[in-house]
């Protein structure tokens, strides 16, 4: 192959590849951390006033988006609302995830509750014992 055929060659493949649109995965959604973490501290005192107002399925469905992103105390939150069926369905085993969760991230009152749950269970693997409120 003569250089003038493989140097065209190359060019149309130059130009296909630069015509090519490869998606650019965007990292975050712009904001600072700063900014993110304020948004979720408002977005946590709307889900637990809706809570303390026991509008729980409202609660939950601002405090479980932000349970999933992280935030302590909406995961312990949600442990509890879980463990009494507060807006979500009544089930010990994800009660006990999202406490577990929050008390090995150091959340104090998820390790207060992680405790009496553990104390609480009898042979049956039965809990008896109440959860702190959130």
């Amino acid at each position: 192959m003569d250089k003038r055929r493989l140097f065209g060659l190359l060019g149309v493949m130059l130009s296909m590849v630069a015509c090519t649109t490869v998606p650019v995965k965007k990292h975050g959604d712009g904001m600072s951390f700063a900014q993110r973490q304020e948004v979720q501290r408002e977005q946590f005192k709307q889900g637990r006033a809706l809570f303390l107002n026991k509008q729980y399925e409202a609660a939950a469905a601002v405090l479980l988006p932000l349970a999933r992103q992280g935030h302590l105390d909406a995961q312990y939150t949600i442990g509890y609302m879980y463990h009494y069926g507060y807006g979500l369905p009544r089930n010990e085993k994800e009660s006990l995830r999202w406490i577990a969760l929050a008390a090995g991230r150091g959340q104090p009152q998820a390790k207060e509750a992680l405790a009496r749950i553990n104390a609480s269970h009898d042979a049956r693997g039965v809990v008896e014992g109440a959860a702190p409120k959130p």
